[in-house]
C-alpha cells in the first residue's frame, strides 16, 4: 500500500466507525457492515438512511474512482431508500454496479439486502471528476486492501458522535471537523446527510424515521460549520443545506418520513 494513500487515510473518522467492509466481485462491488444501535434512528429499531447514504456514497464512489481514475472524484447526486424491513436487521449487505461512464459522469446503482437475501431497499449516485489535478485518486487496489474489514465501531450515537446538533426545531449545524472530512479536507457526503436528516425530523414532531433521501451536492463544505434547514409538509420534505462561512448553498435534499399516523 503507498505512503501517500496511508497518509491522506490515516485520521480515524465516523465514517470509518460505521464498520463498512467491501470486496470486488466482477463488475460489482459487494459490501457488508453490521448495524448497531448506534445506527439506529432515534427511538427506533430503523437503520438511519443517512448510514445507508454514507455506505452507498463509498461504494459507488469506488466505481467512479475506477472509471476516471487517475482523478479524485467527487459526489453529484446521492439517494437511498429503505423498506420497512430493515427493522432490526443486525447486518446489511449491498451489491452495486456501474450503470454509465462517461467521459466526466458516471452513473451507478445498488441494492441493500438482509442475511437472507431480502432486498430492503435500494440507492443510486451520480459522480464526476475534480478538475484540479492536485487531486489524484489512490490506486483501486489499496483502497480494496483497506476495506477489506471493518475498520472501526460506532461505539455512540452517530448525530452525537460527529457533533451535529439542532439549535432550533427544523435547523441543525454541522462542524467541519476531521471527524466528517473526506479525502480533499471538506465534509463528507455521507456526513452531510446525517445533518439532512437530523433537520427534517426536527421539523416534523410526528416523524420516527427518514426512509427515503435523494442528496444533490452543489459545493463542498471546506470552512462551515454546514447549517442545514428543513421545510417539511405531510411527511416530504426539502432541505437546504448552506456552508455558514461563505452563506452559499451546498446542497439541497428531499425526503420522507415515516410518521406516527403511517
Amino acid at each position: 500500500m503507498s505512503q501517500d494513500f496511508e497518509d491522506t487515510y490515516r485520521s480515524q473518522t465516523a465514517i470509518d466507525e460505521l464498520g463498512l467492509a467491501l470486496e470486488a466481485v466482477g463488475d460489482e462491488l459487494h459490501g457488508w457492515a453490521d448495524v448497531r444501535p448506534t445506527m439506529w434512528a432515534p427511538g427506533t429499531e430503523m437503520l438511519r438512511t443517512s448510514v445507508a447514504m454514507t455506505w452507498a456514497d463509498a461504494l459507488l464512489g469506488l466505481h467512479a474512482m475506477k472509471a476516471l481514475a487517475p482523478r479524485l472524484t467527487v459526489t453529484l447526486e446521492l439517494d437511498a431508500h429503505l423498506f420497512d424491513d430493515i427493522a432490526g436487521v443486525e447486518r446489511v449487505h449491498a451489491r452495486s454496479r456501474l450503470v454509465k461512464a462517461g467521459q466526466q459522469v458516471i452513473f451507478t446503482t445498488l441494492d441493500f439486502l438482509a442475511d437472507d437475501g431480502r432486498v430492503v431497499g435500494f440507492g443510486s449516485g451520480s459522480f464526476m471528476a475534480i478538475p484540479d489535478p492536485q487531486w489524484l485518486a489512490p490506486p483501486l487496489d489499496d483502497v480494496l486492501v483497506r476495506f477489506a474489514s471493518p475498520r472501526g465501531m460506532l461505539i455512540e450515537p452517530l448525530a452525537e458522535r460527529i457533533g451535529c446538533e439542532q439549535t432550533v426545531p427544523g435547523t441543525v449545524v454541522l462542524p467541519c471537523a476531521p471527524v466528517v472530512h473526506n479525502a480533499t479536507q471538506a465534509i463528507n457526503g455521507g456526513m452531510l446527510a446525517v445533518a439532512v436528516e437530523e433537520a427534517a425530523l426536527s421539523a416534523d414532531l410526528s416523524a420516527r424515521w427518514i426512509e427515503s433521501m435523494h442528496l444533490r451536492y452543489l459545493r463542498s463544505v471546506r470552512v462551515g460549520p454546514a447549517v442545514a434547514r428543513a421545510d417539511v409538509h405531510e411527511a416530504m420534505g426539502r432541505v437546504e443545506v448552506r456552508d455558514a462561512a461563505t452563506r452559499k448553498v451546498a446542497a439541497i435534499a428531499t425526503t420522507r418520513s415515516r410518521t406516527l399516523r403511517s
